[in-house]
């Protein structure tokens, strides 16, 4: 028997194994549906409203989200069935410095506008199972030093406290429990999505790779960017399960609070995600996949 026709043998007999490998990675088990993990960032996070535009528009529709801090909060309002649009138009005209109000509770500011846009944008919709999409939320529990992922039950105080970084915003006690920013634990929440999503799309926008001057790093400046390397290095580890990851670079180069920026942010959002699909093109296959709550 010749060389060649050892070879060919072989690779016949290898052959099924290597189709299997080739498999998606989060295909297996009769999986459905698009999961979609927003981090966190504050400001920064009206960022992934443009990234959901961008994805619609290409007809890439989640149906399932998870989130954390800010991603948590735009993420459960997206998954009540509301349009990017309306969530966008209702941000960017709000007056964000009025919004804020003194806490006196170990934090700078009460959790005031973070309210307002839930009531406002979802007033009937306080339990996880009142979403049309699947939701999960991450939020960081200080007593047990963990992050929980919670997904049914109520809702608003859940996306309250998954919001509230610490020294910035109070914190929330539930059910005894103090609870705190879920991204301070676990900014990238993938993992509630690997067992129920065929495909997972991560979206960050806290990338770290700008270069800053010591101008920059002076008062809250050194703060945020401090905050912003310890979610960065906690969603690193994650964006390696996702079947695809969205790095919104450029939110990064803005500030935490800029909440004066909320158009900036979502179109940065919008261009960096068009941008990732033409790069990408094998994303598309995602818009004919059947939506699956």
């Amino acid at each position: 028997m010749s060389i060649k026709i050892w070879r060919q043998r072989v690779f016949l007999l290898l052959l099924p194994l290597l189709a299997a490998a080739a498999l998606p990675l989060h295909g297996e088990g009769g999986k459905k549906g698009i999961g979609v993990a927003l981090s966190g960032g504050a400001a920064r996070g009206f960022a992934h409203l443009g990234a959901l535009q961008a994805l619609e528009d290409y007809d890439i529709v989640p149906t399932h989200i998870s989130g954390a801090s800010m991603g948590a909060v735009l993420g459960s309002i997206y998954a009540a069935g509301v349009p990017v649009h309306r969530i966008y138009s209702f941000a960017r005209e709000q007056h964000y410095l009025g919004l804020y109000r003194p806490s006196f509770n170990g934090a700078l500011f009460r959790t005031t506008f973070l309210e307002k846009m839930l009531e406002h944008l979802i007033p009937h919709n306080n339990t996880f199972e009142s979403l049309e999409k699947k939701m999960y939320v991450c939020i960081t529990n200080l007593n047990t030093a963990a992050y929980e992922i919670v997904s049914s039950g109520s809702l608003k105080d859940r996306i309250v406290a998954s919001a509230s970084i610490p020294f910035i915003f109070e914190p929330s006690i539930i059910d005894s429990f103090t609870y705190v920013d879920g991204g301070l634990t676990n900014n990238l929440p993938v993992e509630p999505l690997l067992d129920s999503c065929q495909y997972i799309i991560g979206i960050s926008v806290n990338s770290t790779r700008s270069h800053l001057n010591q101008e920059d790093l002076k008062g809250m400046g050194g703060i945020h960017r401090a905050l912003t390397m310890v979610v960065e290095a906690n969603e690193r580890p994650r964006k390696h399960l996702c079947n695809f990851y969205i790095e919104i670079e450029q939110a990064g180069t803005l500030g935490l609070l800029d909440f004066s920026r909320i158009e900036e942010f979502y179109a940065i959002g919008y261009h960096a995600t068009v941008e990732y699909i033409e790069k990408h093109p094998d994303i598309l296959k995602l818009s004919s996949c059947a939506a699956v709550k």
